[in-house]
């Protein structure tokens, strides 16, 4: 194990370990769970994703966009919930491989109870380390953003245009959209060359959508959906010489079809056809697009659930 990836491993560990001294008495292991990424709050709910191909007489080809967090803090009015995690993101079926390690710590603050106000901005948090084995360099990013979320009202489709507000249109189909605004920076600390070497600073946009297919027949509940997800980066400040492109867009469309789930809710499998097109610098996604079906899973290790604020 080289010392970026040690480095890596320590900065999640101390923080679940500063947390035991307070909370021994807990299971250790149901606070952790497995999703596709804890960098945001459509990430939390995201599956991990798997593929493996073996070819007799090629090396090995993956795709693994996995995370396990350790759920440190949840406030018992679920304003605030705070996970060190852990991320491995790896690609070696497209073009422009992609292979990143990701540890920190991630938050999300809802600023006012929805008990006494009709509103409330919810602040997303990451501080993270990140380590790109393709490109050879390593940085310290955090990123904020924020989004709005409302008193829930009905399902009445006339309320489609609130945001985190999920309505139903119709017997076929309930849909939900998130926005974002925000800022991420990039501090490099370790880099091949010296054109690689500096920082980035990043304004973000973000919308998202959820639609999920026949919520009301028996048979068909929660296991059909589709999601989008769009993603702006501006760079409005930079001193890395080989990043040339300012601006850099990421959509991700994926069609879903669960074929399990726990009675308890903990546990669930999905297969999944996704189309990918675009770059993500905070994943170490280079321009590109590509197709995949794969084996989609979320798990919680333990009796509590992850909760998410929103």
């Amino acid at each position: 194990m080289n010392k970026l990836n040690l480095r890596l491993i320590i900065i999640v560990l101390s923080s679940i370990s500063a947390h035991f001294s307070t909370q021994a008495q807990n299971k250790v292991v149901d606070r952790f769970t497995i999703r596709k990424s804890f960098q945001t709050k459509e990430d939390w709910a995201k599956p991990a994703v798997i593929t493996f191909t073996k070819p007799q007489e090629k090396s090995a080809s993956w795709l693994l966009d996995m995370a396990i967090g350790y759920s440190a803090y949840h406030h018992p009015q679920g304003t605030l919930s705070v996970i060190p995690y852990m991320e491995l993101h790896r690609n070696t079926l497209i073009d422009k491989p992609q292979s990143v390690w990701i540890g920190g710590v991630a938050t999300e603050w809802r600023m006012n109870s929805l008990e006494h106000k009709k509103w409330s901005p919810v602040l997303v948090q990451s501080f993270k380390f990140m380590e790109d084995k393709i490109k050879q360099n390593a940085s310290f990013q955090s990123n904020f953003y924020l989004t709005p979320v409302f008193a829930f009202k009905d399902m009445n489709p006339k309320y489609f245009w609130i945001p985190n507000h999920p309505v139903s249109l119709g017997s076929r189909l309930s849909f939900v959209y998130t926005p974002y605004i925000g800022i991420e920076n990039e501090n490099r600390t370790y880099s091949e060359t010296h054109l690689s070497a500096g920082n980035i600073y990043r304004a973000f946009g973000r919308i998202s959508t959820d639609i999920t297919f026949y919520p009301s027949n028996n048979s068909l509940k929660g296991k059909l959906d589709l999601s989008l997800d769009w993603q702006y980066r501006y760079n409005y400040y930079q001193t890395v010489s080989d990043v040339k492109n300012s601006t850099q867009q990421f959509l991700n469309t994926s069609l879903n079809y669960t074929f399990f789930t726990s009675a308890d809710g903990k546990k669930m499998s999905q297969i999944g056809f996704d189309y990918t097109i675009g770059e993500n610098p905070t994943e170490g996604f280079e321009k590109q697009s590509f197709y995949t079906v794969a084996l989609k899973f979320r798990l919680n290790l333990g009796g509590n659930k992850t909760k998410v604020i929103l």
